[in-house]
């Protein structure tokens, strides 16, 4: 998996943000990440995948893939694909709510794992699982992806965090020295209950600069969410619409997108950066006094970042993406990868027959299975397949008539299985005027349409 897609993947924004968790019991005391005795520091390769970062975990000896999430502060599974078993010690029942509209999940404790990154090992590790289909981010990303963790992996050490060449190093605080770096921005890290950290910054608005407190959220795809608040001067701009912003753990979360002339983190300056307003419905729970957004990866990512929570300190240099432009989705169209099918082939011939055969899970995107037909001239192979999940509003795929539910089968003709689901949604981050022709079927139906990328903002 090599993906470097374009910023600010709305359907990525399918955060776990800002949770609100109700125990049956209190938190287990643990001690958490060390290095190795003989190791001083370490060095972890990460995936950047649609702006997150995506690192190797082990958990009691089984492999999994997580995403590194500076905004929450505690441990979470919620998908289990491609793994047939996973031991969970010490487990009780509890109760979790997040963003959105719905009700409170139910999901499971676990205590006293063991979670090793790289050549740190956690011997008393806190685990949370969560029981809700709808909650999957191997979906979204195109291949498995289980949990997320934060502020258990963060505490302990220092983390240079290197989005250009896709490293962690992992220091240990007292063996930690800075460099001198002329063009460095050195601040400090605020926390909300010890946990979760907050940067200072400013945006550009129509009345002059605003001063922002932001939680620094890795596990975010997008740039910057803000929450509307007339008495900090922070109002959505005239030139926005309505989009579908990602999932939480309660449901599905809509707001206004928009752009902001300018965002400003200490002296470094980064113009029209997009920017998503979520409705006041779904952050009912959070102090607007205190916090008045998020700052997301697709800011982070132009920067090379040193994380230090135990001096509660923060660095930021720029690095190769920081003059890239802000993208957003002009189609309209948020794709999710939703198992496999199986494709009928002529042998020697590029057309195919799709049956409605579907499997669901079990498959990472890439993998192809292929059995043969013999006394035929059919080939059969199981291929991905990408599901449209939400249709937004007055977009050039809904004029057309593009529904949710529609199953791709080709994109200007050629064959959705064989794109990445990061290059496929690249496609439509690219340039207005853009002619997107897809082939779907719908009910067993196969259809056609073809539109433009239009710019909304």
């Amino acid at each position: 998996m090599n993906t470097m897609p374009k910023e600010n993947y709305q359907f990525l924004t399918y955060k776990l943000l800002t949770l609100f968790f109700f125990f049956t019991s209190l938190l287990f005391s643990q001690r958490g990440f060390l290095l190795d005795s003989e190791l001083t520091k370490d060095k972890i390769k990460f995936e950047l995948a649609n702006n997150l970062i995506v690192i190797p975990v082990e958990l009691n000896g089984e492999k999994l893939s997580f995403v590194l999430d500076t905004g929450v502060g505690t441990t979470i599974i919620f998908s289990l694909e491609n793994k047939k078993y996973l031991e969970l010690k010490n487990i009780s029942k509890i109760k979790l709510r997040g963003l959105g509209g719905g009700d409170a999940l139910e999901g499971i404790k676990s205590v006293n794992n063991q979670l090793k990154i790289g050549n740190s090992l956690s011997r008393n590790h806190t685990v949370y699982m969560v029981f809700d289909d709808s909650i999957d981010l191997s979906s979204r990303m195109g291949f498995p992806v289980h949990g997320i963790i934060g502020y258990d992996f963060f505490k302990n050490f220092v983390i240079e965090v290197n989005y250009a060449s896709k490293i962690l190093k992992v220091y240990n605080p007292e063996s930690y020295t800075y460099k001198k770096c002329k063009k460095c921005y050195d601040t400090v890290l605020d926390f909300n209950n010890g946990k979760r950290p907050y940067v200072k910054a400013r945006y550009e608005s129509s009345t002059g600069l605003v001063d922002l407190n932001l939680l620094m959220d890795s596990g975010s795809g997008s740039a910057l969410w803000l929450f509307e608040n007339a008495k900090k001067n922070i109002r959505i701009p005239q030139n926005s619409f309505v989009d579908f912003l990602g999932k939480g753990f309660n449901g599905d979360i809509y707001g206004k997108k928009t752009k902001v002339e300018g965002l400003r983190i200490g002296d470094f300056k980064i113009k029209n950066v997009t920017t998503s307003f979520p409705d006041s419905l779904y952050i009912r729970g959070v102090s607007k006094l205190r916090r008045q957004g998020s700052l997301g990866g697709g800011v982070l990512k132009r920067f090379n970042v040193v994380v230090n929570y135990p001096d509660k300190k923060i660095r930021f240099k720029k690095n190769k993406y920081f003059k890239r432009p802000f993208y957003y989705n002009m189609s309209g169209l948020t794709i999710q990868h939703t198992g496999v099918r199986v494709q009928k082939q002529l042998r020697n011939s590029k057309s195919a027959v799709s049956f409605s055969f579907e499997t669901r899970g079990g498959k990472e995107e890439g993998d192809m299975v292929s059995f043969t037909e013999y006394k035929s001239n059919f080939h059969y192979s199981l291929a991905k397949q990408y599901e449209v999940v939400d249709v937004r509003k007055g977009s050039s795929a809904a004029a057309v008539g593009l529904k949710k539910g529609d199953v791709l089968l080709a994109i200007n003709g050629k064959n959705a299985d064989e794109y990445k689901l990061s290059d496929l949604n690249d496609l439509f981050y690219s340039k207005e005027g853009k002619k997107i022709r897809l082939r779907i079927e719908r009910l067993g139906v196969e259809l056609t349409y073809t539109f433009r990328l239009k710019k909304v903002i």
